[in-house]
């Protein structure tokens, strides 16, 4: 096992070992957990699934086997269950505090078993609701693109994280929604697989059904450099896409750069579009995963910047969290001058199968 595994798996552990701990003792105490029997059934469960969660994750990364994509479902299902526990903990204890301060008694074996409803119910929407792609319309005026854009659909997605938790079907779904809107180009920014090791063929070849006048395009993020065997995945991506790494293409009187996940400075990035051969003369769609420098590239005067990555959030509370980080960059339509920035919240899910507070979606861009 790598080093950089066991730096993310321990503090990982020890982190849910917390919230586990502090969930089972208010169960305890509310009366949730009354006999033992059930608590020694509830203890077993905090503490194999984290280890199941980990496991499944290491094997995963090797090797494409059914059961441990199983076990996995299970276990990445458990951590936002986890969390909203958690919160319904903090806040039992709160209420009951409260109540027995103001002596005003309250049933907290009544407002625990709510708390554990109400996490069913919530997270069972969130997974079908992460399966169920909407369409997101956007009407861009960007005088710095070419003339030649005017009227035409530009489709955008982003993150499907093809893999463990979404398949060749999903993919199949996405492209199925992309057809719909007749795509005179369709972009991919990056994460179109999740990292794990699985049948790159057969997940990704709905991608030659996509019906696109300009063709698509592709640059990756940062899960492709989580993939252990980029020699095979990357052949078959390149044959179904145009794939875009740190270079540029030209398209419809338009160039298409392509840059490369990376954790760096802004000038850094300033640096790599340049070796891009940009000009700022020249209408410019820039594909760039994470927003983070997204500005760099508008300051520079990319025309249209095409952003993915945050998947704002993907769940409550993580989207409040994604929000401060990214502030306005973490969704939507940002102008900067003469430059436009997109940024999706991506179609699919990152680990935990669900969304809750937010959408799964795919961008489409109306150009005047």
């Amino acid at each position: 096992m790598k080093f950089g595994f066991l730096l993310f798996a321990l503090p990982f552990l020890a982190l849910i070992a917390i919230t586990s701990v502090v969930v089972f003792k208010v169960g305890v105490v509310f009366g949730v957990l009354k006999t033992p029997l059930v608590r020694q059934i509830v203890m077993w469960v905090f503490i194999l699934l984290p280890i199941i969660l980990i496991t499944t994750m290491a094997i995963g990364n090797k090797h494409f086997n059914y059961i441990n994509i199983f076990f996995y479902h299970i276990a990445v299902t458990w951590l936002p269950v986890l969390i909203y526990l958690f919160m319904g903990a903090v806040l039992l204890s709160l209420i009951n505090f409260v109540a027995v301060y103001s002596g005003h008694p309250v049933n907290m074996y009544v407002l625990s078993v709510w708390v554990i409803v109400i996490t069913a119910v919530a997270t069972g929407y969130g997974i079908v609701n992460a399966t169920m792609p909407r369409i997101v319309t956007y009407d861009i005026d960007s005088p710095a693109l070419s003339k030649q854009w005017a009227g035409k659909n530009i489709v955008l997605v982003s993150d499907t994280h093809l893999g463990v938790v979404r398949s060749g079907k999903f993919m199949k779904k996405v492209v199925g929604k992309i057809n719909e809107q007749k795509p005179d180009v369709v972009f991919i920014a990056g994460d179109i697989i999740d990292g794990p090791v699985f049948n790159y063929q057969k997940g990704l070849s709905p991608l030659k059904d996509i019906k696109s006048t300009f063709g698509i395009f592709y640059t990756p993020g940062n899960h492709e450099g989580y993939n252990p065997e980029p020699e095979k995945f990357y052949p078959i991506v390149k044959a179904l896409t145009t794939t875009v790494i740190d270079s540029k293409t030209e398209v419809n009187g338009t160039a298409i750069v392509g840059l490369d996940y990376r954790r760096e400075t802004v000038e850094a990035t300033a640096e790599r579009l340049k070796d891009t051969g940009f000009r700022a003369d020249v209408p410019t769609i820039a594909l760039l995963h994470d927003p983070t420098n997204v500005t760099t590239l508008m300051d520079a005067g990319v025309s249209l910047v095409l952003s993915g990555h945050t998947h704002c959030g993907q769940f409550f509370p993580i989207n409040l969290v994604v929000r401060g980080i990214y502030k306005e960059y973490t969704y939507g339509v940002n102008v900067r001058g003469n430059s436009t920035a997109v940024t999706t919240c991506g179609v699919g899910t990152a680990m935990s199968p669900l969304r809750l507070g937010t959408n799964p979606e795919i961008v489409v861009l109306h150009i005047k």
